[in-house]
């Protein structure tokens, strides 16, 4: 059997190319992922961000919690070997029956649709990847505007300023330039910059 001359040839990247398009992933992923937890709060994150806090914003996200870290490895790993193993399997084992032979047209073609989707497994991953980073990031900002409509929160830093005056918030977001937070008193989001502003942040004691 002849393979489909409509069977998609494969595409070769360099290292170089690899590490471009991962660097825009990462920007386009990191400004989608700000923006949208930001929106919450009625901040555009984008006035207060440098490039260095956009590429590591998803970074921040992944590692803001181990729960969420192990999550996100565990249902990673299963995509891949679903898309991998799985599927491919299962499309070996009907594809010699006679119920699906009758259903398909053209074998040669729908073997070479799905040998280029297989192809294509790197875009698969990135979309899952991404859609669970949004996902989070979603999830976050409603579960904590909810939270400070509602007044349920607790104030978890203290801020140290220079000055040496200090004041205990609930901060819902930092980056390298500014600290985003909320007080009992004040529950809209105040910012504040670090430089020249801000001599420490501690944890408040439990």
């Amino acid at each position: 059997m002849e393979a489909s001359s409509t069977e998609l040839p494969q595409s070769q990247y360099n290292l170089q190319e690899y590490l471009s398009l991962g660097y825009i992933y990462l920007v386009i992923l990191g400004i989608i992922d700000e923006v949208i937890y930001y929106n919450f709060f009625g901040v555009d994150i984008l006035n207060y961000s440098s490039i260095s806090d956009v590429l590591i914003a998803p970074i921040n996200t992944l590692l803001s919690d181990i729960r969420v870290f192990v999550a996100v490895v565990v249902f990673m790993s299963l995509a891949y070997l679903s898309y991998i193993k799985l599927i491919p399997a299962l499309y070996k084992k009907v594809k010699g029956k006679s119920w699906y032979q009758k259903m398909v047209k053209d074998a040669d073609q729908a073997d070479a649709k799905f040998a280029a989707m297989q192809r294509r497994t790197l875009l698969f991953m990135t979309v899952y990847l991404s859609c669970m980073f949004l996902g989070l990031r979603i999830g976050y900002g409603y579960g904590m505007k909810e939270s400070i409509d509602k007044g349920d929160f607790k104030l978890n830093h203290i801020l140290t300023l220079n000055d040496n005056s200090s004041k205990q918030v609930r901060i819902i977001g930092q980056n390298s330039l500014y600290v985003f937070y909320i007080t009992k008193e004040q529950r809209e989001v105040a910012i504040m910059p670090i430089s020249g502003n801000i001599k420490e942040i501690r944890k408040s004691p439990k």
